[in-house]
């Protein structure tokens, strides 16, 4: 039998909580997120524009970087810290 505490390790430990995989993209605008793809972060930014059925996004340009176009049938996936998440969530239009 598992000891209590192991059962619990990942979902409270402090690196487990420090970005998770967001895919519903347009609740993501206005947010600073990292694209990662086969598990590598490729770039980080704040999301400017998506597509509605969440397909595709870009990323704005920054000092480092031009204005980026990144497509989830590339492979490519968002990832967000849940704190920076909550703020989009609550100010995101309702559907329908």
């Amino acid at each position: 039998m598992k000891r209590r505490d192991t059962l619990f390790r990942a979902a409270t430990h402090p690196e487990a909580a420090r970005s998770i995989r967001y895919d519903d993209w347009p609740a993501l605008t206005g947010g600073r997120v990292e694209i990662r793809r086969f598990g590598t972060v490729v770039q980080t930014g704040v999301v400017e524009m998506v597509m509605p059925d969440s397909s595709a996004l870009w990323l704005d340009a920054d000092p480092m970087h031009e204005r980026r176009y990144f497509s989830k049938s590339d492979g490519f996936q968002a990832w967000i810290s849940p704190r920076d998440l909550q703020p989009l969530i609550r100010k995101a239009p309702a559907l329908g």
